[in-house]
């Protein structure tokens, strides 16, 4: 017998299901029998087994099939020798069509798929035979008289439908029915069972209605019970209405109201059934057809059309509806779908009344207390997930019996929502943590080590980028594979980059892009120059077999260990690319796939079961490989695996006493005390899929129970409204992060507001106008949520009634910094309480990096801390062009060795040679070349060119000024200054003379520097009169020349003197001397000069902008007085000294 037990509470129909799980309890063959239970999801199956567990105690020795399985045991069960798994599922179609498309394109039928794989791209023909298997998977379950018609060798569609359409529809896609036929034939070929749902689905029917001993067979058998399924094909209510001939079968059904709505349509269809009704007068009913309740109407269709199916059964109905009074707007609602009515009457409304606030039908009103519905609209997907915390968090304070898992929240699609979950549900204090689960991700979305196993695959289509090969590095499973800890990856990280490493394994790999066959900036350039470098030393270029290799000069000691294990990785990288430039048959390549998996990953104990399911994926791709006997592409291979990686769901762990985040599926109609819609936007949902052109279900007229995406989602979102038990909560963006604007929500949600509008006034208005009525019901209904978490908005002491609600302290601490009048925080100047105790010693070379950075040195002497600047990424990209560092330290570079080409040679031939030295030296290209340094191809030469000129007009001035004397001496000093003793060398002194150069601008710090160095010169001369043993001090730029004159011995003490004591001052408080800043102030006694040179422009940052700096002195006109006074007194003399030269 087939009953039909329906109920517009889910509750009800899981105690009708207990009951006769209980009365039922002594059938079956053996008490070790289960009873099987046919739901649609593993939610709602998880959901029964709760239920059941709290009513008797247990749940336990329940089956819960799906349907399509369950139907399946029944195939093998009435039919011979028919497999596991069906010959003709959309995985086993796709490969065998992949075997015989390409056979048959030759004929006129296909012309239209001949010209679409006209490339002949692999991955084109599988993504084709996807498609076309899919179409064909819909056909079986949908349409199974078109398969039969087919295979009995016609080319067009049955006869119940109209000639016209007939001929139309198969005239557009001739191809089918002929593919359909030869993909029967190829599986019978391959020895495989002929046997699929259309063919099997006539079998069963006569199998079981010609069962014998039915009345013995009833009694040994229990019933079986269909739980929360939405809607259903006509291909399976047939089965169960033919099984319930032999045993009992109860459809368990979620009726949105208890009275018939069959003839419950929106007022287009009405209005489109009645003009037909004017042209055809033989069509009957179309008077019968009513609207009644408008939400009903509009998002029932998919659940309306189940309903007649269903009644056109012969079955046994049993009527289990709940009647409620309702208390609130929602429960208002709920109960109006119910009785079918709005406003309290099942009519339809006309004009006049939808118009006002109502005549004979007025609004209902609810409590301006109210809040079961409520609809949030925030500015981003974060901004949604921070307000859903502060609501839940006030909802458990508000209701103390409720728990997380009193609460579901529901979106389009999870994935793209898991990160931002996590990062606001998953870093909150301990005190305003909520227990959270996130379930409907697959497990590629959840593993690194699937992703990166996923990533390997697709080797062939990188460019082997350094950041990519870093990012597999970076798995904890391939560092433990090749036994490499963080430090060395830090280590490796900076080795590769600072070798050059960009792209590329080597220069025949570049030529797979269409481009030079260039070696520079490679996998195995960088590589060369690494183990060149732990080989040998950096001072030399090594000859390899074709180039010459730079080895790298930071590699030593047992840090080479960390270079062995690079190269093994490496080595591993190449195998894959290797077997991923392969095409071989789907055999070979999972076993190589397997091997490599091997090769590559130690996975441990969490993440063994991610290990077994890449396995089981890899295995499973086996069973394909007689169906498919060709070889494949590995972008074919790529695809299937990732595909069936997609499919394969994480544990889930939905409804284990956690708030649940997942996706909005069919058949999730289970109570929630509060259920929540997140990503209610317009162009989310209803989700939108494009059918393929050629689904002649889409051509053909339709039939009830066909599916569609759109229908499915608004019959899901009419569920979700029915199954809300307290409240029903909303959100969706509402606002464009960037200016503001107004972005619309998703229409279902739109026709849900005004259906509130049209029905709905709060407590007391419904005297008021009739656009004040609905404007205040939608701004209690709706709240427009702030841009920042931290709005001062969110804390504001309010009524009962809270409009924005905030537990987060530190957002708190925020809102209410932010509403104090603006403060500089200034750093504090004074001195130190604790005076340093400094050496009596000072280097010279730390007097001068000292007053470059007084700041820096002040943190990094009394802190022990420095600020770095954040990392910064591994760069991709070859050089192209020499970036502002790079062409100083060439440059550098280049007048060193222009210099050094003319040691121990006369200052007349010396000026020759530079003359002619605008070409630049083969050497120095070379070693350029081969540290990466250089742009590739010609274009490095040309690059240096400017460059050369550049130094070759230093080198001059450089050799000119040091006149005979070639080699540069040094000096060590030592003086004692105020129990101070000053000691280091002072190299560049050529004879009489210190040369400096740099190949920039000249810079405060290089006048400071040359200064320095040149008193300690000046003090340390054997004589009081040091004119007879100095001569001048040079600074070589590429500005003018700059110099300085020799100084008397007591000037020179007096005034580093001065120096050592602003050193002593800068070691217990801030110094504020600035080196630009103070040159600009002491030249021009500029105050809005000084002032900007410090902050700098768009065109160059100002010392201000240095991270210690800007620690210290945000603003330098705060302390412009102190900062003044040092720059005078340490400046001013030279200055004058500069004037004087």
């Amino acid at each position: 017998m087939l009953y039909l037990v329906q109920s517009n509470k889910m509750e009800c129909l899981a105690d009708s299901l207990i009951r006769c799980l209980q009365e039922t309890s002594d059938q079956g063959a053996s008490v070790f029998n289960s009873d099987q239970i046919l739901v649609q999801s593993p939610g709602m199956s998880q959901w029964l087994k709760i239920q059941i567990a709290e009513k008797l105690g247990i749940a336990a020795n329940i089956d819960f099939p799906l349907p399509s399985s369950f139907i399946w045991q029944l195939y093998q069960q009435h039919v011979a020798n028919l497999p596991e798994q069906s010959a003709f599922t959309k995985p086993n179609m796709t490969w065998k069509l992949m075997s015989i498309l390409p056979t048959m394109l030759e004929q006129a039928e296909f012309a239209a798929i001949e010209q679409y794989l006209a490339d002949s791209q692999p991955l084109k023909l599988y993504q084709l035979a996807g498609k076309i298997a899919d179409v064909y998977d819909q056909y079986l379950v949908y349409r199974p008289d078109w398969i039969i018609h087919w295979e009995a060798g016609q080319n067009d569609l049955p006869a119940d439908l109209s000639d016209n359409n007939d001929k139309s529809i198969c005239e557009s896609h001739p191809w089918q029915p002929i593919l359909w036929r030869a993909l029967v034939t190829h599986s019978e070929a391959l020895g495989e069972s002929p046997f699929h749902r259309a063919n099997l689905h006539h079998t069963l029917l006569q199998a079981l209605h010609n069962s014998v001993d039915q009345d013995n067979q009833a009694k040994t058998l229990k019933p079986l019970m269909v739980f929360g399924i939405s809607a259903m094909p006509m291909q399976q209510l047939e089965v169960l209405s033919a099984l319930a001939e032999t045993r009992d079968v109860l459809i368990f059904w979620f009726s949105p109201s208890q009275h018939y709505w069959g003839d419950i349509v929106d007022k287009k269809t009405q209005v489109k059934a009645q003009l037909k009704a004017i042209d055809n007068t033989e069509l009957t009913g179309v008077e019968l057809l009513d609207i009644g309740n408008p939400l009903l109407a509009s998002w029932g269709k998919l659940g309306r059309d189940y309903q007649d199916m269903l009644l056109g059964l012969e079955l046994t109905q049993q009527d289990y509806f709940v009647d409620i009074q309702p208390e609130c707007l929602l429960q208002h609602i709920q109960s109006d779908v119910n009785h079918l009515q709005f406003r309290g009457t099942t009519e339809e409304l006309d004009a006049s009344e939808l118009l006002s606030n109502g005549k004979l039908y007025p609004k209902v009103e609810i409590a301006a207390t109210d809040r079961s519905l409520q609809v949030h609209a925030c500015h981003s997907k974060v901004r949604e997930l921070e307000i859903l915390h502060d609501q839940l968090l006030q909802r458990f304070n508000d209701n103390p019996d409720w728990h997380p898992g009193d609460v579901i929240v529901m979106m389009p699609d999870v994935a793209t929502y898991a990160p931002f979950i996590e990062g606001v549900f998953g870093a909150v204090d301990h005190k305003l943590a909520i227990p959270y689960a996130i379930s409907d991700r697959n497990v590629g979305q959840v593993s690194p080590l699937l992703s990166s196993f996923l990533q390997l695959m697709k080797l062939h289509q990188s460019r082997l980028t350094l950041s990519e090969i870093l990012s597999l590095l970076e798995v904890p499973a391939v560092q433990r594979k090749f036994a490499i800890d963080p430090q060395e990856f830090e280590l490796l990280q900076h080795w590769l980059t600072d070798a050059g490493v960009r792209w590329g394994w080597n220069e025949q790999d570049k030529q797979r892009w269409e481009l030079p066959a260039e070696k520079q900036n490679t996998w195995v350039f960088g590589l060369q120059r690494l183990l060149a470098g732990y080989a040998m030393a950096s001072r030399e270029l090594y000859q390899g077999k074709q180039e010459l290799i730079a080895a790298y000069a930071d590699i030593e000691g047992q840090q080479a260990v960390a270079l062995g294990k690079c190269y093994q990785f490496t080595a591993a990288l190449l195998k894959v690319l290797a077997f991923c430039q392969q095409s071989q048959k789907i055999q070979h390549k999972v076993e190589q796939a397997l091997e490599l998996l091997a090769e590559l990953y130690d996975a441990d104990e969490s993440e063994q079961s991610d290990m077994l399911i890449l396995r089981e994926t890899l295995e499973k791709m086996l069973v394909h490989s007689q169906q498919y006997t060709h070889e494949i592409d590995q972008d074919v291979f790529v695809s299937e695996l990732q595909q069936n990686i997609q499919e394969t769901g994480v544990g889930q762990r939905f409804l284990a006493g956690y708030v649940n985040f997942c996706t909005l599926m069919p058949m999730r109609s289970i109570p929630f005390k509060m259920l929540c819609l997140l990503g209610m936007n317009d162009s989310d949902y209803p989700r939108q899929s494009v059918p393929m052109g050629f689904d002649l279900m889409r051509l053909a007229p339709a039939k009830r129970g066909d599916r569609s995406r759109r229908l499915d989602d608004r019959y899901l979102f009419l569920e979700a409204l029915l199954s809300a038990r307290e409240q029903l909560y909303f959100s969706y963006q509402g606002f464009s992060q960037k200016d503001n604007s107004p972005m619309a929500p998703s229409i279902l949600l739109s026709e849900l507001m005004e259906y509130c509008q049209q029905g709905f006034c709060l407590s007391g208005q419904g005297v008021f106008e009739v656009a004040d009525t609905e404007k205040n019901l939608l701004a209690h209904v709706t709240v427009k949520h702030k841009l920042q978490p931290f709005n001062q908005a969110y804390f504001e002491v309010k009524g009962e009634a809270e409009t924005y609600v905030s537990f987060h302290q530190k957002q708190q601490a925020i809102a209410e910094q932010l509403q104090q009048p603006s403060q500089a925080l200034m750093f504090n100047s004074a001195a130190l309480s604790q005076t340093l105790e400094q050496s009596t010693q000072l280097e010279l070379d730390a007097l001068i990096q000292f007053f470059q950075n007084p700041a820096k040195v002040f943190f990094m002497q009394r802190w022990q801390t420095r600020f770095y600047p954040l990392g910064q990424q591994n760069s991709d990209e070859e050089p192209f062009a020499f970036d502002g560092l790079d062409r100083y330290q060439v440059n550098q570079r280049l007048v060193q060795h222009a210099l050094d080409m003319h040691l121990n040679v006369s200052p007349e031939a010396a000026t020759e040679r530079l003359n002619k030295q605008h070409n630049i030296s083969s050497g120095l290209l070379n070693e350029l070349r081969a540290e990466g340094k250089l742009p590739a191809g010609q274009t490095g030469e040309l690059a240096l060119r400017p460059l050369s000129k550049q130094s070759t007009d230093l080198a001059q001035q450089i050799t000119q000024l040091s006149q005979s004397i070639n080699r540069s001496q040094s000096v060590d000093i030592e003086l004692l200054i105020d129990d101070i003793t000053l000691l280091g060398p002072v190299d560049n002194l050529y004879g009489q003379d210190l040369i400096l150069w740099r190949t920039g601008k000249l810079r405060a710090k290089d006048r400071i520097a040359l200064y320095l160095q040149w008193l300690c010169l000046c003090a340390n001369s054997s004589t009081t009169a040091p004119k007879t043993a100095l001569n001048q001090a040079h600074f070589i730029s590429t500005e003018k020349l700059y110099s300085l004159p020799v100084v008397e011995k007591e000037f020179a003490l007096q005034q580093l003197g001065i120096w050592i004591e602003h050193w002593q001052r800068g070691a217990d408080q801030v110094l504020h001397f600035y080196p630009e800043a103070a040159w600009q102030w002491v030249t021009s006694q500029d105050l809005n000069k000084t002032l900007n040179t410090f902050k700098g422009n768009d065109f160059a940052a100002g010392e201000g902008s240095e991270a210690h700096i800007q620690r210290v002195c945000p603003d330098l006109a705060e302390h412009f007085e102190n900062f003044s006074q040092i720059a005078e007194s340490l400046l001013l003399p030279l200055i004058a000294l500069g004037e004087a030269k």
